[in-house]
């Protein structure tokens, strides 16, 4: 977080400036929007853990205290999901479901016990010391989702602290338009917020892909997380802009301030409701190209906000979700109700299932006897782990149940991080076996389901000719093609400036990889963070790319930029990017050529 004051600048809205007086935060833009309220301070902060050691007759006495208030956290959360279903449908009970799961996990339950019974220490103390281990193990995870899984844990582990010490954490009862500022918000109490029509959400910790994060962008609330000590600096009452887009908090605004924020957000809400107004219309350039828009998703929450901003359908579905928080892996049976409902929801529009991205850093417990990695990202991960003897089972259990979700509705099936060729045919083995298995058993699938693969690796990218022929579409990972193709690790703070999505050579990559498909009759989509920057709209069409998938907010402002332009302009720009030698040459270009065709404020919006 940056704190900064200063003189007025209202061109900067974003920046760091602001009049003396007034105070500005800086943090993670974790939901768009700009808002103004009153301050309502959720005091949710971690008890104070008491810690004393037992004499060998009071052990059971602990263990059995234990129990009870995990008995007591479960029967809370099954009110709370209780509720959430009868009002909001079953759109967030699921998250609520992960942490009735991690209530019940071994990793948590027997070691918290061993602790008191080895140790001799209350059941206090002992929980507080086994969610922290837990805790350090998600804090070494690279990949962001996974990392924010931490707060999960730390959620389960307040809930049953408070039931030992017999403190009630109360309900959430904020006035209308207020924003709500917390140290963290657990999932049932994000779900909530809607409901009592908050104007905006600040949380000290969290990033984008929290539950915080998620649930907010799923209603449309504006936030900002990881402000690391912004509730104390708020007090209840302090009125505050919160500024989603640019991740910015001021607390306090100067008249002036206040006055410029409500003319953007007026311009903003005008433009945004403008773009709302198309999203049933087709993406299709002036001269008559059709470009096909989706979002990316990972839960199921994020389904109707997607349907809601014009989304096509799903380009990805990220189904690691379904495998957090639990001691044993999802059955076959899981993974059909749970890809039933998301096509149920989604109406007849396609929805992309990624099979699993699991191992190396995004350790799950059921794979906890593969052991540490020295280097995780190039380590034993996603499809190289379904190949493997341990993982086989759990993703042949994965692929029986997309593929008789598919007798529901159009669904395509995603393999990740394939390198070549012979990793993908041993993938589509699997999967042919998965559909002899469930002819014998009478199931019912789509027999001409779509298989596709991602393109994040230097070798399925130079082989993507010869992986053409083997596949129904490509889908490229920025993400990871990024951090491999220019050797850095993406979160490392030390290389992050080296993090370039238009280095030539990116930029190169995609255009040899959209020439390969389009040469064996196959559609190319992008599907990393990329493809939501409506900056770069154009120069990826020109590319050669025909779907694009992003977030849910940025697919009305992409279909506006697409829709303005033709694809000769779209090629032309492409062509101009690929003969510039830096990463800012072509960044320059891009804004400039940008800038004269489209308002600052449409391309914000998102």
């Amino acid at each position: 977080m940056v704190e900064t004051k200063g003189s007025w600048d209202p061109d900067q809205s974003g920046a760091s400036s602001g009049p003396i007086g007034e105070i500005r935060k800086h943090g993670t833009a974790a939901s768009p929007g700009i808002a103004i309220g009153r301050a309502y301070v959720l005091d949710r902060r971690r008890l104070k853990t008491p810690k004393k050691h037992v004499s060998p007759e009071e052990v059971e006495v602990e263990i059995a205290r234990f129990g009870a208030a995990i008995k007591e956290s479960d029967i809370q959360l099954e009110r709370i999901k209780s509720k959430l279903v009868e009002r909001e449908g079953e759109d967030h009970f699921r998250i609520l479901e992960a942490h009735q799961l991690i209530l019940h996990d071994e990793h948590l339950v027997d070691e918290a016990i061993k602790k008191i019974r080895e140790e001799h220490i209350n059941a206090e103390w002992a929980l507080r010391r086994t969610v922290d281990q837990i805790k350090k193990i998600f804090d070494a995870i690279e990949d962001e989702y996974f990392r924010e899984r931490r707060s999960d844990i730390d959620f389960v582990g307040d809930r049953i602290l408070r039931n030992l010490l017999g403190e009630d954490e109360g309900p959430v009862q904020p006035p209308p338009d207020a924003v709500v500022v917390a140290h963290d918000l657990s999932p049932g109490d994000t779900a909530q917020l809607h409901r009592a029509a908050v104007a905006a959400i600040v949380t000290n910790v969290g990033g984008r892909t929290s539950h915080t994060a998620i649930i907010a962008r799923a209603h449309e609330i504006a936030g900002v997380v990881g402000l690391e000590e912004i509730t104390s600096h708020v007090t209840n009452g302090d009125l505050v802009i919160v500024d989603g887009t640019e991740g910015l908090v001021i607390i306090n605004p100067e008249p002036q301030t206040v006055a410029h924020f409500r003319a953007r957000a007026r311009r903003e809400a005008a433009i945004g409701e403008a773009l709302l107004a198309n999203r049933d219309l087709p993406t299709e350039t002036l001269d008559g190209q059709a470009i096909h828009l989706y979002c990316n998703v990972d839960i199921i929450d994020e389904v109707p906000p997607a349907i809601h901003h014009g989304a096509e359908g799903i380009g990805l579905y990220r189904t690691e979700f379904l495998f957090l928080g639990r001691a044993e892996p999802p059955s076959e049976d899981e993974h059909y109700q749970h890809a039933r409902a998301v096509l149920e929801q989604l109406g007849g529009k396609t929805a992309t299932f990624r099979t699993f991205d699991l191992g190396g850093d995004k350790a799950s417990p059921f794979a906890k006897s593969l052991g540490p990695e020295l280097n995780p990202a190039l380590g034993l991960r996603s499809i190289r782990l379904c190949l493997t003897p341990q993982g086989r089972p759990l993703f042949k259990a994965q692929l029986r149940g997309l593929l008789r979700a598919s007798a529901h509705g159009p669904l395509r099936i995603m393999f990740p991080m394939i390198s070549g060729v012979g990793e993908l045919r041993e993938a589509k083995a699997i999967l042919e076996e998965c559909k002899a298995e469930l002819r014998a058993r009478g199931e019912p699938f789509d027999p001409a389901i779509k298989v596709g693969m991602m393109i994040e690796m230097p070798s399925a990218a130079l082989t993507s000719d010869l992986l053409a022929k083997e596949i129904d579409f490509f889908s490229i990972g920025t993400n990871d093609l990024i951090q491999y193709s220019l050797a850095i690790d993406r979160v490392n703070e030390h290389v992050g400036y080296l993090y370039e999505p238009l280095h030539p050579a990116i930029l190169r990559i995609v255009r040899y990889v959209a020439t390969a498909a389009k040469a064996h009759g196959i559609p190319v989509a992008m599907c990393g963070e990329m493809a939501g920057e409506p900056l770069l709209a154009l120069v990826l069409v020109g590319l050669g790319l025909d779907e694009l998938s992003m977030n849910a907010a940025a697919i009305p402002v992409v279909k506006a930029v697409l829709r303005a332009s033709t694809m000769e302009e779209a090629r032309t720009l492409a062509d101009q990017a690929l003969k510039l030698s830096t990463a800012r040459a072509i960044e320059e270009l891009i804004r400039e050529h940008m800038a004269k065709r489209f308002p600052d404020e449409v391309l914000k919006v998102s």
